[in-house]
C-alpha cells in the first residue's frame, strides 16, 4: 500500500512455504509473476481493510497476513506456522522474541494492546494483537471473526478472543529482520506520534468506547458524591475541621504559597515524619484528610498543628486528594502520601517546577522499572494514556504517582473533583493545554506500603491493579467519547 520494493523478497520467501496462493492487495496494477495474483483495491477506506480484502478472496484452509513493514526470513515464517499447521491454534499473533526484550523495545503503543488482553483476561499474551503482522488464522477462526471485521483489527481482535478461539502469541524472529523504509508511515520525531501509531490508537480508542464504563472494573470504594458536594461551597460536607495552621511567609517561591495535600487512612505510624518533612518546604498550609481511620492517625496530625479533616467512613482512593484540594488555598498544590516518607529534597523539585510555570508537574518513574515491569499492566495502562494524549515524551508519568504538583491558576477553573479518577484528571489537563512535565525522578514503587489485602489476587488482576487499570479505561472513554 505504501510501497512494492519489498514485495520481490516478501514473495520469494512466501514461495518456499508452497501455499495454495499468493494475494497482493495493491493500489496499482503490478507484475509480480506466476503464482501471485494482485487485487486492486482504490478506494480501501483505511490502512487496514486490506486485510478485509485479502480475506474475501483467499481460498486457504489457513490464511497468513503479511504486512509491509518488514520481511521475515522463510524459518521465522515456518516457526510462525506450525502451531496453526501441526497445533491446535486457530489464531496465530505475533510477539516479541522474549530472549531479546532487552534489544527490541517495544513500541509505546503495544501498551494499549497489553492492556486490552489484560481486559479481556488474556495477561498471556502480552502485546500481541491482530493489529499488528503478521498474523494467522483458520477458515474457521474467519468465519467467527468475520470478514468484514478485519477493516476493524482491534474490535476483531476483540471477537476473537470472547469467542473462545485457541490463541497463541508466538515469536516470529530474533530482531534481525530487514525492515522496510516506510518514513510516510512510521515517520516521527521523539514527542511525535507517527501516522501508524495515530491510526492504532483511533483503533483502541474505539475498541474502548463501547466496553461498559471502566470496562466493568472496580472504582476502589470512591465516594464520588463527598467529592462532589465538597467541590464549590462545600455545602453539607460531613466533615470536621480541626487545627488552625498559622500563615507562613516564604521566601523559596517568589512571593507564592503552597499547600500540601495528605490523605491518610491508619498511618499513624509515619503521618507525623511525613508532616516534619514537608514542614522543610515551609508550606503556607498543609491538610490532612483523615477518612476512615481506627488508629491515631488524626491525633498525630492534629498535634503537629496542621488543618486535619477527618471523616469517619473510608472515602475510596483518591478522594481525599479532591477533598484537601477543595479546601487549599495556596498557589501551588503538592500531593504526597502518608504512608510513603519522601524528603523535603525529593518534593521541592515539583513545587520549583509549578513557580517556574510548569501547570502539572509529575514524578518520572520510569529509570526505576525493572525489565519484568514492563510487560505489567499497571504501567502498560498508563503509557498507553499518554500515547493517546499525543504526549509520548511522558513516559509512563502519571498523576496515580505520588509527588506531583499542581498550578493553581491553570487548573481551578476545570475543578477539583475531577482529581476523583487521576487518569482522567490528566487527560482533562493534556485536553484543556495546560503545560504537563516530567520534573523529577523519585522512586514511588520501593517506598510505597505493601497492602497484601489491595496488592495480591488468588486469579485476575489484585484489586489495586483492577481499579488502576479501569481509571486508565475511564480517562481512555473519556478521550473517546469526547466528555
Amino acid at each position: 500500500m505504501h510501497g512494492t520494493d519489498h514485495l520481490p523478497k516478501l514473495i520469494a520467501a512466501c514461495k518456499q512455504l508452497a501455499p495454495l496462493e499468493i494475494i497482493v492487495i495493491s493500489k496499482r496494477t503490478l507484475e509480480l509473476g506466476s503464482g501471485v495474483r494482485v487485487v486492486l483495491a482504490e478506494a480501501v477506506g483505511n490502512l487496514f481493510a486490506w486485510r478485509r480484502e485479502a480475506a474475501k478472496h483467499a481460498r486457504g484452509s489457513v490464511l497468513l497476513f503479511l504486512g509491509e513493514e518488514q520481511v521475515d526470513s522463510l524459518s521465522g515464517l515456518q516457526r510462525f506456522l506450525f502451531p496453526i499447521l501441526y497445533g491446535n491454534a486457530q489464531v496465530v499473533l505475533s510477539q516479541h522474541d522474549p530472549r531479546n526484550r532487552r534489544m527490541t523495545k517495544p513500541r509505546p503503543i503495544h501498551s494499549f494492546s497489553l492492556l486490552v488482553n489484560n481486559l479481556f483476561g488474556r495477561s498471556d499474551l502480552r502485546e500481541a494483537s491482530l493489529l499488528d503482522t503478521p498474523h494467522a488464522m483458520t477458515r474457521e477462526a474467519l468465519s467467527k471473526i468475520g470478514v468484514e471485521q478485519l477493516a476493524q483489527p482491534a474490535q476483531a481482535h476483540k471477537r476473537a478472543v470472547v469467542s473462545g478461539l485457541s490463541i497463541i502469541a508466538q515469536a516470529i524472529g530474533t530482531g534481525t529482520e530487514e525492515r522496510m523504509f516506510l518514513p510516510q508511515l512510521h515517520g516521527s520525531l521523539l514527542k511525535e506520534l507517527s501516522l501508524y501509531e495515530k491510526l492504532v490508537i483511533a483503533e483502541q480508542l474505539d475498541l474502548v468506547s463501547r466496553l461498559p464504563f471502566r470496562g466493568g472494573l472496580s472504582d476502589g470504594g470512591r465516594r464520588r458524591d463527598i467529592a462532589e458536594n465538597a467541590s464549590g461551597k462545600n455545602s453539607g460536607m460531613p466533615v470536621t475541621q480541626v487545627g488552625k495552621w498559622p500563615l507562613r511567609q516564604s521566601t523559596l517561591y517568589s512571593g507564592k504559597t503552597v499547600s500540601v495535600i495528605i490523605p491518610a487512612l491508619n498511618e499513624a505510624a509515619t503521618i507525623q515524619q511525613v508532616i516534619r518533612e514537608v514542614l522543610r518546604l515551609e508550606p503556607v498550609e498543609i491538610i490532612v484528610v483523615v477518612n476512615g481511620s481506627v488508629d491515631q492517625t488524626a491525633r498525630l496530625a492534629r498535634e503537629c498543628g496542621v488543618t486535619t479533616v477527618e471523616f469517619p467512613y473510608p472515602l475510596g482512593v483518591d478522594t481525599g486528594r479532591a477533598i484537601g484540594a477543595s479546601l487549599s488555598k495556596g498557589d501551588i498544590l503538592l500531593f504526597i502520601d502518608a504512608d510513603t516518607i519522601m524528603t523535603a529534597h525529593d518534593l521541592y523539585p515539583f513545587v520549583l517546577a509549578c513557580e517556574c510555570g510548569v501547570d502539572v508537574a509529575l514524578n518520572d518513574v520510569s529509570v526505576f522499572l525493572n525489565q519484568p515491569c514492563v510487560d505489567n499492566v499497571f504501567v502498560a495502562c498508563r503509557q498507553a494514556l499518554n500515547v493517546a494524549l499525543n504526549r509520548k515524551d511522558l513516559g509512563i508519568g502519571s498523576m496515580v504517582t505520588v509527588p506531583f504538583a499542581l498550578r493553581r491558576e491553570a487548573v481551578a477553573p476545570l475543578g477539583w473533583d475531577i482529581l476523583l479518577c487521576p487518569p482522567k484528571a490528566q487527560a482533562i489537563y493534556a485536553q484543556a493545554g495546560v503545560k504537563m512535565e516530567l520534573v523529577h525522578q523519585v522512586n514511588s514503587f520501593t517506598s510505597n506500603r505493601l497492602r497484601p489485602e489491595k496488592h495480591f489476587a488468588s486469579s485476575g488482576m489484585p484489586p489495586a491493579v483492577e481499579q488502576i487499570a479501569g481509571d486508565h479505561v475511564e480517562a481512555l472513554q473519556f478521550l473517546a467519547n469526547g466528555r
